[in-house]
């Protein structure tokens, strides 16, 4: 069992989870062209939050995750709801296509910085959309390392510089790039509390050109 696993139960309880979710949805119906027969895929899902904002908005939402802790919680919190446009999935998108693709939007809260290879991840990315298919993650931006307290935990990028994420999503085969900041997070740090920014990465793939 990870960390994520042990967390899934009670990671909702925090209202600053439900706070950053919902500036992102918003965010994320501010900034896409969001209808209601799209096919969408939630990548790194955790626990629903940010799927469970914008059901009302789209046609279909994968919920795909690694942590079978998480998936779980998901998957019980959509039975809860009777969100039936929604379902959850643990599998790992790099290695094996969720199912209902190709997706018209492929969107993410706070998981990129667990990436290694965020460019190789994002062409992974690109390979579940459909031409004109739309990507929107959120991320932390550039911090200390002072954002996670435990130690423990896999984190490869200490946030995201805007430019440089703009540079790796390009890289990856996106267009229409555009990064900025949609929220700031609180966290109590030494008794005191530091403020964290949230960027939103958004995207399109190219849509392939047509022999009449």
């Amino acid at each position: 069992m990870n960390r994520f696993d042990e967390m899934a139960a009670t990671w909702e309880d925090k209202p600053s989870r439900l706070e950053r979710a919902r500036a992102v949805a918003d965010a994320i119906a501010a900034r896409v062209p969001l209808q209601d027969g799209w096919s969408v895929v939630d990548v790194g899902s955790g626990t629903g939050l940010l799927s469970r904002m914008l059901a009302d908005r789209v046609g279909s939402i994968v919920l795909v995750d690694t942590s079978p802790g998480m998936t779980k919680v998901a998957s019980d919190r959509i039975a809860a709801t009777g969100l039936s446009r929604l379902s959850a999935v643990c599998l790992d998108i790099t290695a094996d296509a969720p199912p209902g693709g190709p997706f018209d939007l492929a969107m993410s809260l706070l998981m990129l910085h667990h990436v290694r290879d965020v460019e190789g991840f994002l062409e992974s990315v690109v390979c579940q959309l459909a031409p004109g298919g739309y990507i929107a993650f959120a991320d932390v931006a550039a911090e200390d390392g002072s954002f996670h307290e435990d130690t423990t935990e896999e984190v490869h990028h200490r946030g995201f510089e805007p430019d440089r994420l703009a540079a790796l999503a390009g890289a990856a085969g996106f267009v229409d790039v555009a990064v900025e900041e949609v929220h700031q997070m609180v966290k109590e740090r030494n008794g005191h509390d530091r403020t964290y920014g949230l960027l939103l990465l958004t995207g399109r793939v190219p849509v392939t050109a047509t022999t009449p």
